[in-house]
């Protein structure tokens, strides 16, 4: 019995020690990975950084050659709440300063005509509103949510005050949400549909902003040059803003994230995870630590990559994300490429809760 007693003792012993093994190898990998922090470049994001986690925050931190773009684009890793603060304050900011109205969404035609037909409602439709939030989770389920529908019940606020020359005007540049087709990619039909829209109602002269998912708004070619992100196909358009694109990206740390089933991952009874932090262990930025030594913990911080003399046109650090076994990694193409030649500003969130479902 005794002997019998020591052998399973040693079993559990040794499966015990390979899981250690395992997980310390993948510890001590993911922190190669992403490195430590390099004193010049926490010199440089300390000098061009601005706190907006106040939702009333007036953005100083953008120069001219910001505002003379034509479109506008913030990706997001989805599912975090403090994003749609973000969203909020960009484009409330972009309409008082520029006179910018059109929201370009990563929403179908049908979903982006019924939310305007709430928003220009002299009441609030509330039931429209929450079925437009509640279809989103077709495409995106992460962001179909109570903090999705509580924003754009702060626009409709916001736009009942606007004269009717600066009503907010949302266009639907994704496939229809129901279609399930794979024969195309989402990023070139996004770019059919913008480029129609476009055309169709002589809006060249116009300017655009849009909240979509990270890849989407990344402006040169990633993964081993296989994919082309619609950021990037837009700036080898013939569209009027081709030469005139701003990419910001959001990065999140110490925060958590909705994850509802969608029977893709196993998700958590309260649909909340802190395990998609870009500083690990699933996804990965190199470079992440900068940003957090130049931030503090529960702020939302805005820092620009493309000032002059910036050190990220010369480096790919921040410059995409490496995932693991969750997915594909979207990293750059080859050594040429520098951050910004994917995206000039980042916004590091630090301790956002999660978005949660929508209320029925």
């Amino acid at each position: 019995m005794k002997k019998a007693l020591r052998i399973i003792g040693k079993i559990i012993l040794v499966i015990v020690g390979v899981h250690l093994a395992a997980f310390l190898f993948f510890w001590i990998k993911n922190k190669a990975y992403i490195g430590g922090t390099e004193d010049s470049l926490i010199e440089y994001l300390n000098q061009h950084k601005q706190d907006i986690s106040d939702p009333e925050s007036a953005i100083n931190l953008f120069d001219e050659d910001f505002y003379s773009n034509q479109l506008f684009l913030l990706g997001e890793n989805h599912g975090a709440a403090d994003v749609q603060q973000v969203d909020k304050q960009l484009f409330i900011h972009l309409h008082e300063k520029l006179g910018l109205r059109y929201y370009v969404a990563e929403m179908d035609s049908i979903r982006a005509r019924r939310l305007n037909s709430f928003l220009s409602s002299p009441t609030k439709d509330a039931a429209t509103l929450k079925q437009v939030v509640a279809d989103i989770a077709l495409r995106i389920p992460q962001q179909s949510s109570q903090g999705l529908y509580e924003k754009w019940m702060n626009f409709y606020d916001y736009n009942q005050r606007q004269p009717d020359s600066m009503q907010m005007i949302v266009l639907g540049i994704d496939k229809d949400f129901e279609d399930t087709s794979q024969g195309i990619g989402r990023d070139s039909i996004m770019l059919l549909n913008f480029k129609k829209i476009v055309e169709d109602r002589q809006l060249e002269d116009e300017l655009f902003y849009g909240l979509f998912g990270y890849t989407h708004v990344l402006q040169d070619r990633v993964m081993g040059g296989g994919f082309t992100p619609l950021a990037a196909k837009i700036k080898k358009s013939d569209l009027p803003c081709a030469d005139a694109v701003a990419s910001i990206v959001c990065y999140n740390i110490d925060s958590e994230v909705r994850l509802p089933a969608t029977g893709q991952y196993p998700a958590p009874p309260d649909e909340k995870t802190t395990l998609l932090n870009v500083d690990g262990p699933f996804v990965l930025v190199k470079g992440i630590k900068d940003l957090e030594e130049a931030t503090e913990e529960n702020t939302i911080t805005l820092f620009d990559l493309d000032a002059p003399a910036s050190p990220y046109t010369a480096t790919q650090r921040l410059a995409g994300v490496k995932v693991n076994l969750m997915g594909s990694d979207v990293l750059p193409t080859d050594e040429s490429q520098s951050t910004t030649d994917l995206f000039q500003y980042v916004v590091l969130i630090r301790n956002s809760k999660a978005l949660t479902g929508l209320k029925r």
